[in-house]
């Protein structure tokens, strides 16, 4: 833009370089990408068992996702079926796959049926 104007390119460079100098002191996860990491001021990357306790919520969190959903599943489903909907259900809402299989496993091994 400040080439357009008539500007040099030196002058150009000075001014963003000012610009995001300026912004740096107003916010500094603007020039440390690791400040604005989510994972690196996460307690729980760092303690392996608050990380423990974080993965049996969200496995307790995803069983309750399966029970509610095995309620409301027509009954005449095949067992491979019902395994894959469960599954997908919980995939789409961002659980791994190895804690959606377990998690419908323990379900079904339980003797949760549909409907």
């Amino acid at each position: 833009m400040l080439a357009r104007r008539g500007y040099g390119q030196s002058l150009a460079y000075a001014v963003v370089k000012d610009e995001l100098a300026a912004a740096a002191e107003v916010d500094p996860a603007a020039s440390d990408p690791a400040a604005s990491d989510p994972a690196a001021s996460d307690p729980a990357a760092s303690d392996p068992a608050a990380s423990e306790s974080g993965t049996e919520e969200t496995a307790d969190q995803a069983a309750e996702l399966v029970r509610r959903a095995l309620r409301t599943m027509p009954s005449n489903l095949t067992g491979d079926k019902v395994r894959n909907r469960l599954v997908g259900l919980l995939a789409r809402r961002g659980y791994s796959s190895s804690v959606a299989y377990a998690v419908v496993k323990a379900a079904l091994a339980d003797g949760e049926a549909p409907g």
